[in-house]
């Protein structure tokens, strides 16, 4: 039980979110970049935000995206690299069409690479001009349920396993 408090303390492992023990699959789906997200600026509804729901496996990251502009909802799947515990490319995402993709789940993924980091707690998608982070998601609480249907989803399971 020692080892596993140290290993968690070592890897950064964020707990306490929405409530419940970890469950095996969780755990094995958790890292620094693991949980939601969420970008609400200014009077934005909550329905509104923009966020990332992600899951990390080792370096593996592999989630969902959400924005909202212009009226419309758009939304998709992401897969990214760790680099190191504050530091990822992002290299495949698939969605609809929108500044985030321009090809749609049913029909593939589209090749990336732009970054994701964390900085001061804080998940980026973007990097200033002169290379310094611009965070703006917010941690916000992961449900379990959500958690759970999101790894029961088939293509989460072949992301986390290295497909594609």
């Amino acid at each position: 039980m020692v080892a596993l408090f140290g290993l968690v303390a070592c890897t950064g492992l964020r707990t306490g979110e929405a409530g419940s023990e970890a469950s095996p699959s969780s755990a094995a789906a958790s890292g620094t970049f693991a949980g939601e997200w969420e970008a609400c600026p200014g009077t934005t509804v909550s329905g509104e935000c923009s966020r990332y729901v992600l899951l990390q496996r080792g370096s593996r990251i592999c989630g969902t995206w959400f924005h909202f502009a212009s009226g419309k909802e758009y939304s998709g799947r992401i897969v990214a690299h760790a680099d190191s515990s504050t530091k990822a490319r992002r290299t495949h995402v698939c969605g609809r069409q929108s500044v985030e993709s321009d090809t749609e789940c049913e029909d593939g993924w589209q090749t990336i690479d732009k970054p994701l980091r964390i900085c001061d707690g804080k998940l980026s998608d973007s990097t200033r001009a002169d290379r310094s982070c611009f965070a703006y998601y917010q941690a916000v609480p992961m449900a379990d349920d959500q958690r759970n249907a999101l790894l029961a989803e088939p293509w989460m399971e072949d992301c986390l396993s290295g497909h594609p």
